[in-house]
C-alpha cells in the first residue's frame, strides 16, 4: 500500500514538474499566433499522456519522457514555422501541429502489442542501441530539411498552407509507421531519467555541502568588494559605463559572475585593488570546482563501496 501511495506522488511530482516545463515553453511560444499554441500544447501533452498512462500502466518514465519530448517538439516546432512558414493560417498552425502527434498515438493504437513488448525488453536490457533506436529519425529530419527550400518558391498564401500541411502529415505517417522506434526511445530516455535521478538522490548531501561552501565564498568576496569601495576615497568599479561605488546587491552580482568566470562586462574592475581580489576569486573558484568535484566522486566511490560490502 505504502509502495502505491509512493509511487502516485512520484506521479504527480513528475506531471507537475513536466506540466511546469511545457507551460513554460507554450507561454513564451504564444506570440507566434496568440493562445492557440498554449491550448493546443496543453491539450495534446493532456491526450498523449493520458493516452499512454492507460494503455501502458506501470511505465512511469515512459510517460514522462513522452510529455518532455512533446515539450522538445513544439521547440522544434516553432522553429521550423519561424524560418520556412513565417506566412501560415493559424488554422493550418493547429492542424499541422497535432498530425505528428496523433499519428504517434494512432500508430501507438495499432501497434501497442509491440510496443509492450520493446517495454518488456529495454527495461529488462537496460536499452538498445543509439543507432538503432534513433534511426527513425532520419526520414523525419529529411522531410524538415526538404521544406528549406520553401522560401524559394514564392507560393500563394492558400499555397504555404498546402505546402505546410503535407509536409506535418508526411512526419505524422513517418511517425505512425515507426511508433515502435519512437517507444523504444522513449523507453530508453525514461530509464535515463530514472538513473539519472536515483544518482541526483544519491548525491544530494555531497552537492548540498558544496553549494553552501561555494556561497560562502561568494558571499565573503561580494563583501570585500563593497568595503573596498567604503574604506576607500575612489571607486573600484565600473557599472553600465560609469565609475561609482558598488552596491551590495552588485557586489553579490559581481561575486557570482566572477566566481563562475562568466564576466559579462556590464560590472568591471577598474583599479589594481579590485583587479587582484577578483583575480583570486577567479583562482578560488577554479580550485574549489576541482577538489569540490574530487570530493562528491570520492564520497561517491565510499557509498557505493559500503552498499556493495
Amino acid at each position: 500500500m505504502s509502495n502505491r501511495k509512493s509511487s502516485d506522488r512520484g506521479w504527480v511530482r513528475a506531471f507537475l514538474i513536466t506540466f511546469g516545463m511545457i507551460g513554460l515553453i507554450a507561454v513564451a511560444s504564444f506570440d507566434l499566433s496568440g493562445w492557440w499554441f498554449v491550448l493546443m500544447l496543453f491539450a495534446m501533452v493532456g491526450i498523449a499522456v493520458a493516452y499512454f498512462h492507460a494503455a501502458f500502466p506501470g511505465s512511469q518514465f515512459f510517460v514522462i519522457a513522452l510529455a518532455n519530448a512533446l515539450g522538445v517538439y513544439a521547440c522544434v516546432f516553432q522553429f521550423f514555422v519561424e524560418t520556412n512558414f513565417r506566412s501560415v493560417s493559424v488554422p493550418a498552425l493547429e492542424i499541422g501541429f497535432a498530425l505528428p502527434v496523433l499519428g504517434f498515438i494512432a500508430g501507438a493504437q495499432v501497434r501497442r502489442e509491440r510496443i509492450r513488448q520493446v517495454l518488456a525488453i529495454s527495461e529488462s536490457e537496460g536499452g538498445r542501441g543509439v543507432a538503432r533506436t534513433l534511426s527513425w529519425l532520419i526520414p523525419v529530419f529529411a522531410i524538415g530539411a526538404l521544406t528549406f527550400l520553401m522560401p524559394d518558391l514564392a507560393l500563394s498564401p492558400r499555397g504555404v498552407d498546402r505546402a505546410f500541411v503535407g509536409a506535418m502529415l508526411a512526419i505524422a505517417l513517418v511517425v505512425f509507421l515507426v511508433s515502435p522506434g519512437v517507444s523504444a526511445f522513449l523507453i530508453d530516455a525514461g530509464l535515463l531519467f530514472e538513473e539519472f535521478f536515483a544518482r541526483i538522490s544519491q548525491l544530494a548531501a555531497a552537492a548540498f555541502a558544496f553549494l553552501t561552501f561555494y556561497s560562502v565564498i561568494v558571499i565573503v568576496f561580494a563583501g570585500i568588494y563593497r568595503v573596498l569601495d567604503k574604506l576607500s576615497a575612489v571607486s573600484h568599479f565600473r557599472i553600465d559605463g560609469q565609475v561609482r561605488d558598488i552596491t551590495y546587491s552588485e557586489s553579490l552580482y559581481f561575486s557570482i559572475v566572477t566566481m563562475a568566470t562568466v564576466g559579462y562586462g556590464d560590472i568591471t574592475p577598474v583599479t589594481e585593488t579590485a583587479r587582484l581580489v577578483a583575480a583570486i576569486e577567479v583562482v578560488s573558484g577554479v580550485l574549489l570546482l576541482l577538489f569540490g568535484f574530487s570530493e562528491i566522486m570520492s564520497y561517491m566511490r565510499e557509498r557505493r563501496g559500503r552498499r556493495d560490502e
